[in-house]
């Protein structure tokens, strides 16, 4: 009966998935424009010198405007991830373009008008990224829940589109509005707030694996708690595998040697003598408890809150680990956009008085030429698009990459977060080095737009593997108020060095890396701490999976009475026959390759169910099973019977 109900039930599954599948593609499809439409804050560069100058205001105006952005983007995108988890993306994508339109309409009409009050330029820039936010993560959101099994390609698209942005409007920018900066803002106003808006109509989540999952379980429940039995808190795969947990026949002894089982983690061997039997009241206590702990896991689940969430992340070390990380690196990485255009122009000013050096390079004669804009507005829009280019690389390549090592390799996607942090050092000490040459700011551009990309592409995954789908918005949207710190610093410092140097009648700095190189140098030290802080957290949440794996193991013997082996890959536990430990030799040829979180394969005495727990503490979003049971308390706390 059981297993017809549930082929049934598989069936249906995969009717309404099939039915959906179209829905899905357009709304990814849409996600894509909505991403790219999304993406402008970060082409402030190819208008903020003109845009400066026109209304009267200095370098360190600029910094602040572009700071006001940022906090839109940034804090804004907390408030954005609960208006997302909480009304769903079509609503938040209509109030988005609603701010992107209001935010770019108000700034060009200051620059119409010549109206100098920060304070109004401020409240249209933040206004402006927060509806910029609020669209894209809507449309990671609906990607990434649309398509459970491949979070990192799903939301690569979206991810990549928005990076991509900047490009596309720096495009427009040098081809049709190359000295009409009021125009651009009238078309970025009109055209990002149009297609936002209309993207609106489209962009939903529909059914995903999960949520069906849990809408039949929630109708058992219902139905079954007519009955009035404590098994209707359980579905039926849930109260299979409970049940499987009798009193076996006789008692289970081992006697076979484990030496060597804890090597790889450098617990040290352990040989078992002692006999363990599970008795008939021992059984009996422990159906009860995981009954028991499968109703409270159900009623915590469904009473947490946003807020609730936000602290539970706060006192988390393993989030705060990832929330240290991401605030210097696309701390960095921001700094050096926003401050791009400056970059440009104080090399371009520094050739125009050293002519000598510009005639030596063939790409400086060759830009030299081209160039018509005594503010290098050319050369600017140049630097963006590379930026916009590589970021946009950046994230098409991690979503793909980061999905391919985690899912072929068993390697923790943090490991390309590494990678990238000493790429992003070296791109800090080009800009660094390089007094005037536009070759090798291209290359610094190229390095720090895919050093940005990579870190937005990979960590949107590694954000919803360790805390789940439900509440990514939420959790991502905290994530992005950590580069707010570190932007307002070396920004403001940035634009200080900037402004000391420049002359204060005509405001232009022709020093070349003069103008800036303590902002950058800075940013090294950051990088280098931003590694080291990595690197470190590697091996301290290996170091949890471990611990938890060994306790794991210990409270699985004393209630299965199983023999355990314990292997980089995971946690193999097998009775006296060895058919269920077939991957033993995989687990331990991929010990060069340590996991950030271990799955066990576990097989209940005299059943021969297999069931795959994951092993990461506080991870209740990832590997869990369409049915599953809350056991132990020792932080490896899902059982699921395999498809």
């Amino acid at each position: 009966m059981s297993q017809t109900l549930e082929q049934q039930q598989q069936h249906h599954h995969a009717k309404q998935m099939s039915t959906h599948f179209p829905k899905r593609l357009t709304a990814l499809l849409v996600s894509v424009f909505v991403a790219l439409a999304s993406g402008t804050p970060y082409m402030y560069g190819v208008y903020s010198p003109q845009f400066v100058k026109h209304i009267g205001l200095t370098a360190s105006h600029s910094a602040t405007i572009s700071l006001a952005t940022n906090i839109g983007s940034g804090i804004g995108g907390l408030p954005g991830g609960l208006l997302i988890d909480h009304f769903g993306p079509q609503f938040s994508i209509f109030i988005g373009s609603l701010c992107i339109f209001v935010g770019y309409f108000t700034v060009f009409k200051i620059y119409y008008h010549q109206y100098s009050n920060m304070f109004v330029i401020c409240i249209a820039m933040a206004l402006m990224g927060f509806g910029s936010i609020t669209s894209y993560f809507a449309t990671l959101k609906a990607s990434q829940a649309n398509f459970p099994k491949h979070k990192g390609v799903a939301g690569a698209l979206p991810v990549s589109c928005f990076g991509f942005s900047a490009t596309v409007f720096s495009i427009i920018s040098a081809s049709f509005f190359k000295d009409d900066t009021g125009g651009l803002l009238q078309f970025l106003a009109f055209f990002c707030g149009s297609v936002t808006l209309l993207g609106s109509f489209f962009v939903h989540v529909y059914v995903s694996d999960d949520e069906e999952d849990e809408r039949e379980h929630h109708n058992r429940l219902e139905s079954n708690n007519e009955s009035g039995t404590n098994q209707a808190l359980l579905s039926d795969a849930e109260a299979s595998l409970i049940s499987d947990i009798e009193p076996p026949p006789q008692s289970l002894s081992r006697s076979e040697s484990l030496n060597g089982s804890f090597s790889f983690w450098g617990i040290g061997s352990r040989t078992p003598s002692s006999s363990i039997s599970l008795q008939d009241s021992e059984a009996t206590e422990l159906r009860q408890s995981l009954i028991e702990e499968e109703r409270l896991g159900k009623q915590r689940k469904a009473k947490v809150s946003p807020l609730e969430t936000i602290k539970r992340r706060l006192v988390d070390k393993v989030y705060l680990i990832h929330y240290f990380i991401v605030s210097i690196t696309a701390g960095v990485g921001q700094v050096y956009i926003y401050s791009v255009g400056f970059i440009v122009a104080a090399q371009y000013y520094y050739n125009k008085e050293h002519e000598e050096h510009a005639r030596n390079s063939i790409f400086g004669r060759a830009v030299q030429i081209a160039l018509h804009d005594p503010d290098a507005a050319s050369i600017q829009a140049l630097q963006v698009s590379i930026l916009s280019i590589a970021s946009f690389l950046g994230r098409l390549v991690a979503g793909f990459l980061s999905d391919y090592i985690h899912k072929s390799w068993h390697i923790q996607r943090l490991w390309i977060v590494l990678a990238t942090l000493l790429i992003l050092s070296l791109a800090q000490y080009i800009t660094i080095s390089n007094v005037s040459s536009f070759h090798w700011t291209a290359v610094a551009s190229g390095l720090t737009g895919a050093c940005y990309g990579l870190v937005f592409g990979t960590y949107p995954a590694i954000i919803a593997d360790s805390f789940g789908t439900k509440t990514f918005s939420t959790n991502w949207g905290l994530i992005c108020t950590g580069p707010l710190v570190t932007l307002y610093a070396l920004n403001k410092y940035f634009g200080w060095i900037y402004d000391s140097q420049s002359d204060t009648e005509t405001g232009i700095c022709s020093l070349g890396n003069g103008c800036y190189k303590g902002a950058f140098e800075l940013s090294l030290i950051l990088c280098s701490i931003a590694f080291v802080v990595s690197g470190a957290s590697l091996k301290y949440l290996i170091g949890i999976c471990a611990q938890h794996a060994f306790l794991l193991r210990e409270k699985v013997e004393q209630y299965c009475g199983v023999e355990a082996r314990l292997s980089l890959d995971g946690l193999w536990y097998s009775p006296e026959s060895q058919h269920c430990v077939h991957g033993e030799d995989r687990c331990f040829q991929r010990q060069e390759r340590p996991a950030f979180y271990t799955l066990v394969l576990l097989e209940l005495p005299c059943t021969h169910k297999v069931a795959k727990v994951d092993a990461k503490r506080g991870n209740h979003g990832t590997k869990k099973g369409k049915n599953f049971a809350e056991i132990l308390e020792a932080g490896c706390s899902f059982v699921s019977k395999p498809s």
